[in-house]
Parts: structure tokens; C-alpha cells; sequence
């Protein structure tokens, strides 16, 4: 037997001790790719290194392609023939799309939450967006960034409503692809925080159409913030082509 087919052999074996590429094991792989493109350690255009993932969640690579087929399915991935699967660069025009979507969820996620949130609840939000201003006033994405996600997560489930809650979900993944650029520009963490107070302090004059207007007013600067981020972007590239452009000329 080849040696390609030796490692198939092996792959196969684990994936038999592991339920044949299914089950607990291949869930808790696909949530922890999540997870990494969700924190931006996968990004945008990144390959999936098969071996990589592998060794980290000391699986083999059965339940590893199990759960990217489920993430492409889900719109975070994306297979290439013969080149491998990468994660989702997801068009700006969709990005903005869905964004609007968002924005009316939000909405209707601050009134529920103004008419039912317990004052423990409120407490943890008010905590959130105390830790997210120490990160913001450190200028510290990696800090800021996931207290951030834990804020909105922690809005969704104070809402308390399971078939808005699986709308915004399977809409706000893919805009983690783009949600950490809108807040790379300087002064964004701190502005997008001072939105948060706003929505929390809503709330907790319990409040549902300012609550509501508060959170969908968010979504909106939010989507602007990435334009602004975008153009700032684009400038960069096309000053940098300017500029090699203009030392290729020299040279010649």
C-alpha cells in the first residue's frame, strides 16, 4: 500500500474511533472554528491548514472536514477545488446588506429587553461596557473585541426570544468577517462603546422604544464606521501603488 494510502488508513481509523467523522466531537471542532473567525484568528482569505487545526484539537482530519463542511454550508467558509478551503471574504455590498437586516433586529431586541431584563442582568451589562471602555481607553482590540461580542451575545439572550435569536445568528456571523475593521480607525472602539452606555442606560430606564432606537442607531453607525474604514483602506493601497509606481519610475 502507498504510502498516501497509509495516511487515508489513518485517517479512517480515527475517524471510526471518533463516530466516523460525526457527532460531539466534529460540533466541538466546527465551534471552535468559529470561534477563531469570530475572535479574527482566522480572517478573511485565510486558508484552513488541515494539519494545523489537526494538531491543535488533536483530531484527526475526518471531524476536521466534517466541520468545515458544515461552516461553508453556514456561509464562513468557502471550498476551492484544488486549492482547499479558505475563510469567506464576504462582499462589501453583502456586508451592507446585512447590516440593514441587523439594524431592525436590533431594534426589536432593545424593547424586549427594556420590558424584561432583571436588574442582574442590566448589572452584567453595565460591566461589559466598563471593561470595554478600559480596553478602548488602552487603544486594545484583542481585549476590546471579544468583550464586545460577549455584550451582544448577552443582548441577544435577554431578549429572550428563540426565533429572533436564530434570524440574528445565522445573519450575524458572516459580518464577523468585516466587524473588526469598522473598529480599527482611531477613536472607533471608544465612540462604539459610548453607544453601548447609551443602549444599557436605555434599558435600564426601562424604556423599550428608546432601548430600541438606541441599539438599531448602533447597527447604523457601526455600518458607516466600516465604510469610513473601508475608504481609508483603499486610500492606503492606492497611495502605496502611487508610490511604487513612482520608485519603479526612478529606477528605470
Amino acid at each position: 500500500m502507498s504510502s498516501a494510502d497509509d495516511h487515508r488508513g489513518d485517517d479512517h481509523r480515527g475517524d471510526d474511533r471518533r463516530g466516523n467523522g460525526s457527532g460531539p466531537l466534529t460540533t466541538r471542532v466546527q465551534a471552535a472554528i468559529e470561534n477563531m473567525i469570530m475572535n479574527g484568528e482566522l480572517r478573511g482569505g485565510d486558508r484552513v491548514n488541515e494539519i494545523a487545526l489537526s494538531e491543535k484539537f488533536g483530531t484527526s482530519r475526518g471531524p476536521l472536514r466534517e466541520a468545515c463542511r458544515a461552516l461553508a454550508q453556514e456561509g464562513l467558509l468557502v471550498a476551492i477545488p484544488n486549492r482547499g478551503v479558505f475563510v469567506r471574504e464576504l462582499d462589501l455590498r453583502e456586508a451592507l446588506e446585512v447590516y440593514d437586516i441587523r439594524s431592525a433586529l436590533d431594534e426589536l431586541m432593545g424593547r424586549l429587553i427594556a420590558d424584561q431584563a432583571t436588574d442582574a442582568q442590566i448589572t452584567s451589562l453595565f460591566e461589559l461596557v466598563d471593561k470595554m471602555d478600559r480596553a478602548a481607553a488602552e487603544r486594545d482590540l484583542e481585549s476590546y473585541y471579544p468583550a464586545n461580542l460577549e455584550f451582544h451575545n448577552a443582548l441577544l439572550a435577554y431578549a429572550n426570544n428563540r426565533r429572533l435569536e436564530r434570524l440574528y445568528k445565522s445573519l450575524i456571523k458572516e459580518l464577523h468577517l468585516f466587524r473588526r475593521k469598522g473598529l480599527l480607525q482611531s477613536g472607533s472602539m471608544r465612540i462604539s462603546n459610548e453607544e453601548h452606555r447609551q443602549i444599557v442606560e436605555a434599558i435600564a430606564s426601562r424604556d423599550p422604544i428608546a432601548a430600541g432606537v438606541s441599539m438599531k442607531s448602533h447597527v447604523l453607525a457601526a455600518k458607516h464606521r466600516l465604510l469610513a474604514a473601508m475608504e481609508a483602506e483603499r486610500a492606503q493601497e492606492l497611495a502605496a501603488a502611487r508610490q511604487t509606481s513612482a520608485s519603479q519610475r526612478r529606477g528605470v
